[in-house]
């Protein structure tokens, strides 16, 4: 029998729009890294604490497990996790819409960045967006929903992690 422990945050509980970004490394300190991008709230509706999220990537239910789909000997990798909150979950529908929709955006544009910046002899993406199907309309009308400051957010979240794990 082993005891162990870990903490969780009580911000990770609260009911926010987020992006997160999961770093699976090797425990025996070989191999390539693995990187994840992802988000709270549902494209349909709800939006759970990215605590909920994180263990539901390590469900044996296929459609939310995303790093276990990805991974098959999960327990052989230690995981960190990186997440910014982009405001409450909202009961008025019109605002949720918007809400979501600007988050998916949110998190394909962390996404790009992440693609830009990778050491791909070190890390590897494990869902890269490439968004080659979507029409300018549609990729302009969404490039409205950030703005810049939130693009620059996203740049230095990204090089801030670059220069602790080389992503």
């Amino acid at each position: 029998m082993e005891i162990v422990h870990f903490k969780i945050s009580g911000h990770s509980t609260k009911r926010n729009w987020a992006v997160y970004l999961f770093i699976a490394s090797p425990i025996d300190g070989k191999g390539i890294k693995k990187v994840y991008v992802g988000k709270v709230g549902d494209n349909r509706d709800g939006c759970n604490p990215v605590i909920s999220r994180v263990g539901n990537h390590f469900s044996y239910n296929k459609i939310h497990s995303q790093i276990r789909n990805k991974i098959s000997e999960t327990e052989n990798y230690d995981y960190e996790y990186f997440y910014c909150h982009f405001g409450k979950y909202e009961s008025d529908e019109k605002l949720r819409i918007k809400s979501r929709d600007k988050t998916n955006e949110l998190e394909r544009e962390l996404n790009r960045i992440v693609q830009k910046r990778i050491d791909k002899n070190s890390y590897e993406l494990m869902n890269p967006f490439s968004g080659k199907t979507i029409s300018k309309r549609k990729r302009a009308e969404r490039a409205k929903l950030i703005n810049e400051s939130e693009k620059i957010c996203w740049k230095s979240f990204v090089k801030k992690h670059y220069r602790q794990h080389r992503v």
